[in-house]
């Protein structure tokens, strides 16, 4: 009595064409007596598109297994999820190339509703995903200061179109905040210093120690420093620090020249 195996693979709705190779291969490698199912599953539900690749397998898998190792290691197999679960969608198998070439298209037919992302964003380009800009200014200050100043200037410059990078938006719980840190100052191009009293105290830490490593990279790189003069005494500023001409905060008054100061510097 045969024995079948059944796999499942994890495919990508929006980028489906790409998969005709996998299952071309695996028609032209094996009998249909050992896959005797080559076939795919499609939800056109828009909101949870899923697209899968279904192989049955007679006898012995381990034939099978060693060629997905060897030619697609990195196919995801969906695991606990059966046949009974995916009844209800678009299925069909198929007997030959031909067959693939009909139904895995970029655009819309009988088992695909929908046509594939980028089809669809050239087409459509009002359905494109949002995408997330680069951080180029890097905001570094107090957390004491977060809700009276670093708040308000992230919003105003988030709606000026200029991207930062904000601690509270970039390190998650479990994360090495060192290393993250690290990460947005390199990425920055700009490094904004928000000095007020809490900036200079030995309980905060992180701002000196954020000026520190951005100024050893000014040293060696193109990157720029704005400094914010939101309310510090002058005798606490480091030496370093008198050097450069300082914005005024101001109450947020000073948010329109922080901004046009920020993309001169973006500029040059």
């Amino acid at each position: 009595m045969a024995t079948n195996y059944m796999y499942m693979f994890e495919c990508d709705y929006g980028c489906r064409v790409k998969e005709k190779k996998f299952l071309k291969d695996i028609l032209n490698t094996f009998d249909p007596d050992y896959a005797t199912s080559v076939g795919v599953a499609i939800n056109n539900n828009p909101y949870c598109l899923e697209f899968s690749v279904l192989i049955n397998i007679q006898n012995d898998p381990v034939g099978f297994e060693s060629w997905l190792r060897e030619k697609y290691p990195e196919k995801l197999k969906r695991h606990n999820v059966f046949l009974n679960d995916v009844i209800t969608y678009n299925v069909i198998t198929f007997l030959n190339g031909e067959m693939v070439d009909l139904v895995l298209t970029s655009e819309p037919n009988d088992m695909f509703i929908w046509p594939e992302r980028e089809l669809l964003e050239t087409m459509k380009p009002q359905f494109k995903k949002m995408n997330r800009n680069d951080s180029k200014v890097f905001i570094s200050h107090s957390s004491k200061d977060k809700e009276l100043i670093v708040g308000p200037l992230n919003a105003y410059l988030q709606s000026e179109d200029i991207g930062t990078w904000l601690d509270s938006y970039e390190i998650d719980y479990g994360y090495n905040i060192y290393l993250k840190v690290n990460e947005g100052i390199e990425n920055s191009k700009i490094g904004i210093f928000i000095l007020t009293n809490n900036f200079f105290d030995s309980a905060s830490g992180w701002p000196l120690a954020e000026f520190s490593t951005f100024f050893m990279d000014l040293m060696r790189s193109n990157k720029k420093v704005l400094m914010i003069n939101a309310g510090v005494d002058p005798d606490k500023i480091h030496a370093m620090m008198k050097a450069y001409k300082y914005l005024n905060w101001d109450d947020g008054k000073g948010l329109p020249e922080i901004a046009n100061a920020i993309r001169r510097k973006l500029a040059s």
